[in-house]
């Protein structure tokens, strides 16, 4: 192939319109599923406090005819309590960023706040499920909101003993492979004790190894999904969304967020069961953008919440720890 003489190309040109997309692409998760599936309730103060209970086991009860009654010792409820703690995302852009004209968004101001407001929802995320103790902060240090992990009783594979008062944090015993005997076994504590989970939720990984586990020899978890009554392609499955325990439905959830963080070792390797009926997140401040005093040539702003999480009940739940 030869080029004509003097024929004048692309790569000689000046002033050639530019083709850019308007479309920007970002694959990174937003979505929160602990908190977009627990209730949300106000609260008043920056210390929140909730009271438990319980019921003596039942006992031989036979009793005398005429018998003069002897009155039974009580016992007193149980305080738990959790603190608020103050989320925020700051942005700022200048007063020319806003002025020139980009492809993909018409306001650098509007894009960028978008994009704080969904990584605030993911802190949140994090906060609530993470294995982290409360603190009532101070004048230098901040407040924060104990998570999930040190309110639950029913922990399979920790050392130590575990309070449930999200005031101790926990240790795994050791890292193990994810089989379904232990998954069994969180899920009998919680129900014996009066819990009812209907959702397991866990990361990626682990939930491709609960879809692979072998429920028993013939079906594993993930070969038969229906039967195929009339001639069609056939569907290889590979997943399992629900699981029918013992003791009821439970719905597979994935939560890419506990994956994603990298400060918590022991959230990215959890497996939970969960009863929704005594989990709730607590708003003392409700996601608010507030756009900060003009202070030179750009346009500044903030958005912010304070959250607290309550367990009502910490036996309602359980929790596998440092699964693979």
């Amino acid at each position: 192939m030869t080029l004509a003489t003097n024929a004048f190309t692309t790569y000689l040109a000046v002033g050639i319109k530019e083709n850019v997309s308007n479309i920007i692409n970002n694959v990174s998760p937003a979505e929160t599923p602990f908190y977009s599936m627990v209730k949300k309730f106000a609260v008043t103060n920056r210390l929140y406090q909730w009271q438990t209970d319980t019921l003596n086991i039942p006992a031989a009860n036979a009793q005398l005819e005429g018998d003069v009654v002897s009155v039974s010792a009580s016992t007193a409820t149980t305080m738990l309590t959790n603190r608020t703690q103050i989320a925020y995302k700051s942005m700022g852009v200048t007063d020319t960023a806003r002025t020139v004209n980009d492809y993909g968004r018409a306001d650098d101001y509007d894009y960028i706040l978008m994009k704080r407001g969904k990584e605030l929802k993911g802190d949140v995320e994090l906060a609530l499920l993470a294995n982290k103790v409360q603190d009532a902060g101070s004048a230098t240090t901040a407040r924060a909101c104990a998570g999930f992990l040190t309110f639950i009783k029913n922990v399979v594979n920790s050392s130590g003993t575990n309070l449930a008062t999200g005031s101790s944090l926990l240790v795994i015993g050791s890292s193990t492979a994810l089989v379904y005997s232990q998954i069994s076994s969180a899920m009998t504590m919680a129900y014996s004790a009066g819990g009812s989970p209907t959702v397991l939720m866990t990361t990626p990984t682990l939930k491709r190894a609960f879809s692979g586990l072998a429920f028993s020899a013939t079906p594993s978890t993930a070969d038969v999904r229906y039967n195929l009554d009339s001639p069609k392609p056939a569907v290889a499955i590979g997943t399992v969304e629900r699981w029918l325990s013992d003791f009821g439905t439970v719905d597979v959830m994935v939560n890419r967020q506990m994956s994603r963080q990298t400060g918590d070792s022991i959230l990215s390797t959890s497996v939970f069961l969960i009863d929704p009926k005594y989990v709730r997140c607590g708003i003392l401040q409700d996601v608010e953008v507030i756009p900060l005093a003009k202070r030179g040539l750009s346009d500044e702003a903030f958005i912010r919440c304070e959250f607290t999480l309550e367990v009502g009940s910490p036996d309602a739940h359980a929790v596998l720890i440092g699964q693979t």
